[in-house]
C-alpha cells in the first residue's frame, strides 16, 4: 500500500507547518499490537488452570470426606447394635442356663424322692447347711416318707453340733426349740435360718430324727458350707 501524506497548515498564515507521511501498514500494526497487549493483560488477570482445578477438587474431597464420615458413623452404630444384641443374647443364655440348672436340680430331687418312696420309714434327703455371716446358720432339709402305711407320719428334728470342748450343743430352730416338728404324707421341706450365739463355728452338724413319741429314728451328718464372716 502507498504511504499517505498529511499536511498541517498554520492557522494564521495559512502556510504549511509540517508534513507527515503515514503508512497504512503502520496504523494496522499499531492496532494489532494494542489488541495483543490487551489480550495478554486479560490472560494474566484471569485465574490459571491450576487455580480453576482446585475448586472442583476441593468440593470432591469434601464430598468424599462426608461420605466416609457417614459410613463410619453408620458402621459404629451397627457395631453398637450388634454388641447390645450380643450382650442380650448372653444374658438370655445365662438366664436359660440358670433356668435349666434349676430344672435339673428339681428333677434330680424328684427322682431321689420317688426312689426314697419305695422304702419304708422316714428318710432325710438333700440336707444342706450354710453359714450366713457369723450369727446365723441356714438349713435346708427334705424329709420323705416311704411306703403306703401309715398314711401320715409326724415327729420332730433336732440339729446338734459339737463344741470345741466336745460338748453337745443344740441349735435353736425358732420358736419350736430345740426341736422342729414335722408331719408328712409323702414328703416335706424344712428350711429356715437359725441364730448362732457362740464365738466358735463348727464345720458340720448332726440332724437327728424323732418319731411322735420322741424316739430317735435316724441321724444324718451335714457339712456346713461357707465361711463365717
Amino acid at each position: 500500500m502507498q504511504p499517505r501524506q498529511i499536511m498541517l497548515l498554520d492557522n494564521q498564515s495559512g502556510k504549511s507547518a509540517r508534513n507527515l507521511n503515514i503508512r497504512p501498514v503502520s496504523i494496522i500494526m499499531t492496532c494489532l499490537g494494542m489488541i495483543a497487549v490487551g489480550l495478554l493483560i486479560g490472560t494474566q488477570l484471569q485465574p490459571t488452570n491450576s487455580v480453576k482445578s482446585i475448586v472442583p477438587q476441593h468440593v470432591q474431597l469434601q464430598r468424599q470426606y462426608d461420605q466416609l464420615r457417614d459410613r463410619i458413623a453408620e458402621s459404629n452404630a451397627l457395631n453398637e447394635l450388634k454388641d447390645r444384641q450380643l450382650e442380650s443374647l448372653k444374658q438370655e443364655s445365662l438366664t436359660q442356663q440358670g433356668h435349666n440348672t434349676e430344672l435339673s436340680n428339681r428333677l434330680r430331687m424328684l427322682e431321689s424322692i420317688l426312689e426314697a418312696r419305695k422304702a419304708n420309714g422316714v428318710q432325710l434327703l438333700n440336707a444342706e447347711a450354710q453359714w450366713v455371716g457369723k450369727k446365723a446358720l441356714r438349713y435346708d432339709l427334705t424329709l420323705v416318707k416311704g411306703g403306703s402305711y401309715p398314711r401320715r407320719i409326724s415327729g420332730s428334728i433336732s440339729l446338734v453340733v459339737q463344741s470345741p470342748k466336745a460338748e453337745t450343743v443344740l441349735i435353736k430352730l425358732g420358736k419350736q426349740e430345740p426341736r422342729l416338728p414335722f408331719r408328712i404324707e409323702t414328703h416335706t421341706f424344712l428350711r429356715g435360718l437359725a441364730e448362732w450365739e457362740y464365738d466358735w463355728h463348727p464345720d458340720k452338724i448332726l440332724a437327728i430324727l424323732f418319731d411322735r413319741k420322741g424316739k430317735e429314728i435316724s441321724q444324718t451328718e451335714i457339712l456346713i458350707d461357707g465361711v463365717p464372716k
